[in-house]
Order: structure tokens, then sequence, then C-alpha cells
């Protein structure tokens, strides 16, 4: 027997990082990104250690944050390395991180963070989004279902999805916050965010056209988080945990067309749900018919509906 065969490996599990930290456990392999990436339609750029792309071009993307919760595993390592060696092995390497969330339940649980993805990139792996939440978690008894759990799915986007130019991209932040905290409760449903919006509240819009976007503070209490916009992005909270794929998949075409809507869309329609709901695809649609509005209203957007072919 050869000499090198007789001594021991060390087993290396995933781990769980602290909250906003780095992972906990010094048998764990490191639990964050092994660099940062910039995830686009079939490929990734290498960012550096402040998230900027080497050609100086700003980032166009989305994060996720999805919390979840799990009661068919006891131990947080194994959970951890579910993620690690399952469920995250469908996607590109080094897409997500996990960290620990107290405020998250179950017997076990993380919050799986990606890294910043276009949306082609996320339309794309659709199918490996399927996998996840409709084959992995009910196999290991994994929830991210903000109507049974305490879960909620944050999505960070970049400051230049909103427009090509700081103005243009100020405006329709401005927008978007105008709309989603005007018609609050519409936008729950919209985004799939059941129960409590403790961590997610309605903010004042009285003052959206003018507001400073810079004076923000990182509110966890909010439903939109500005006080990352210095730092080119904002966080939508008021997303919820999805329960299932097509749930996952009909919130984040909502937010993609709101989003996208909010570039182009007058001051004087932000008030008009027909207005800002035009042009939608059917998942968006499909959304909105749960979302409390009269059938005039989803009759006239109905009309203009764009099919789509997407998973």
């Amino acid at each position: 027997m050869r000499k090198d065969a007789k001594q021991t490996n060390q087993v290396r599990l995933a781990g769980v990082q602290n909250y906003h930290s780095h992972s906990s456990g010094t048998n764990y392999a490191y639990a964050g990104f092994h660099s940062n990436k910039y995830f686009t339609s079939d490929r990734f750029i290498p960012l550096d250690e402040n998230f900027c792309r080497p050609d100086g071009q700003p980032l166009q993307g989305y994060g996720l944050e999805i919390e979840t919760e799990c009661n068919g595993i006891n131990a947080q390592t194994v959970l951890a390395e579910v993620y690690d060696k399952i469920i995250f092995d469908h996607f590109p390497a080094d897409l997500f991180k996990m960290q620990n969330d107290g405020s998250l339940h179950g017997r076990t649980n993380a919050e799986c963070i990606t890294q910043v993805m276009t949306k082609a990139f996320i339309r794309n792996h659709y199918k490996d989004f399927k996998t996840m939440y409709n084959t992995y978690f009910p196999a290991f008894g994994i929830s991210a279902d903000s109507a049974n759990t305490h879960c909620g799915m944050h999505v960070n986007i970049s400051n230049a999805v909103f427009g090509k130019t700081e103005a243009a991209q100020e405006q329709a932040i401005r927008k978007l916050y105008y709309i989603v905290n005007k018609h609050f409760d519409i936008c729950k449903k919209l985004f799939y965010r059941c129960g409590s919006t403790y961590y997610c509240d309605q903010m004042d819009y009285t003052e959206a056209r003018t507001m400073d976007l810079t004076a923000f503070s990182t509110d966890h209490y909010v439903c939109i988080n500005l006080g990352h916009y210095t730092e080119g992005r904002i966080e939508l909270r008021i997303v919820g945990g999805q329960k299932s794929f097509a749930c996952f998949r009909n919130t984040m075409e909502s937010v993609f067309f709101l989003v996208e809507r909010c570039r182009s869309i007058s001051w004087a329609d932000c008030d008009n749900l027909t207005a800002i709901f035009k042009g939608c695809n059917q998942y968006v649609f499909d959304r909105l018919t749960i979302c409390g509005l009269d059938q005039t209203t989803l009759a006239a957007i109905h009309a203009t509906v764009k099919a789509e072919d997407l998973l």
C-alpha cells in the first residue's frame, strides 16, 4: 500500500455563512462565492472585488435572495450539503451561496443568494429553477412559500436596468417606488407576498417625484430598500417566498415587466392600472387575475396581452 493511501483526508462539507459574514464552522469549505461573477445569457463575466466589470460597463441584472425553511432535514450542515451537492449542481457553478437568517424558522433553514444575473440568464435557466422548486424542495421537505413560512424572496435590481443615463434611472426608480406603494395591496399579490409585511412595509409615496434617492438608509422594514442606490442597485423587498416554479416564474415575469414599464410610463399613467399593465405577457396577466382588479380593467388589459413561449 502506498504511503499516501494511508493518510486520512479531511471531508470538506458545504457550509452556511453567518448573516452578511463569512462561512460558519472551521471544518467547512468557504460558503460564499468563489469569485464575483456577472451571469449573462449563456456565460459569465468576471467582476472585481467591487463588483465592477473589466470593461467598465454597468451591470444590468437581478440578484435573488431566496429564503427557505426545511422540516425534512434536522442538521444545518446536511441541508447545506443537499443544496451544494444536489440542488445547486443543476445550475452553473458558483451561482449560489448560502447564509443564515435569524428571521427564518423550521428545523433547519438557509437563505440562498445568487450572483448578479441578466433577465435572459434567468429565463434561460427556468428549467433549473423548475427542478429546484418542483422536484427537490418537496423531496427534502424544503419550502419557500410565504403563505406557510416566514420566507421572502428579495430581488436586487441594478440601476442600469432602469435606463441608460443616471437621470433616466432615477425617474424610473421613482416611478417603481410610486407604483408599488400607491397600489400596495395589488402589488403584494402581484409579487406573491402572503401574510405579514413586517419586513416590507408600505412607504410614503407622496414625494416620490422629487425624493432624494441618495438619502435613504438600508432599512430592512420597507417594501423597497433604496439604501444601496449609490452602490448601483436597489432591493425590492415586497416579493414573497414562492410556493412552486409556476409561482416563481409568474413573479419574476411580473418583476421584469413592471421594472421595464417604469422606463417608459408617464407619471400621469402611474395611477392607471390598465396603462401600467397593458402589453404584459400571459404569465403576468395570470397573476393579475388574483390581484383584485375589477373585470373591466382585466378585460382591457387582456386585450393587449402579448404571448411569450416560456417554460
